[in-house]
């Protein structure tokens, strides 16, 4: 958390370099963090209110890649559409996102995360997050972080 601790100039959270690759990675970290932290304070204030995470999996069609070149892009696209099968459809990562909002699945399920657990396969279904994401600590720190970057942010935009 050392990039957003340094204020409002960072490239990476964790104070390095700029990687695109690792910055994907940190922000699925960052996103289930900040889920389970929000979750927390729900439920502090006695609220009913659910907080949920998902990931749809690999979607190559959605501009994500953009910035990766033609030659790249159309091949990683190809690749995993085609060769490896491990791309899932805009049409699927959509439905994702339908499920989170109104499956019974979901129903008395707080803080969890779902996920395409079985790349180009259609699965989407709660799984396990990692050590570092059930870590309470960070996911307070980073909800702190988050609430002095808008603070600077907004104190900027004033000026």
């Amino acid at each position: 958390m050392q990039g957003l601790a340094a204020g409002i100039d960072w490239e990476m959270v964790d104070g390095g370099g700029w990687d695109a690759d690792k910055a994907y990675k940190d922000s699925k970290l960052c996103n289930v963090l900040f889920t389970r932290e929000l979750q927390r304070r729900l439920e502090d204030k006695g609220s009913k209110v659910t907080c949920n995470c998902f990931s749809p999996g690999l979607i190559t069609r959605t501009g994500l890649f953009r910035d990766q070149g033609g030659f790249f892009l159309s091949a990683f696209d190809f690749i995993a559409n085609n060769v490896v099968r491990v791309a899932e459809t805009v049409s699927f990562g959509g439905d994702c996102l339908v499920t989170m909002a109104v499956s019974d699945a979901l129903e008395g399920k707080r803080g969890v995360f779902w996920s395409n657990s079985k790349p180009g396969k259609h699965t989407f279904e709660e799984v396990e997050v990692s050590a570092e994401a059930k870590d309470a600590q960070k996911a307070r720190r980073l909800w702190e972080l988050s609430e002095q970057a808008i603070a600077l942010a907004l104190k900027k935009q004033q000026a």
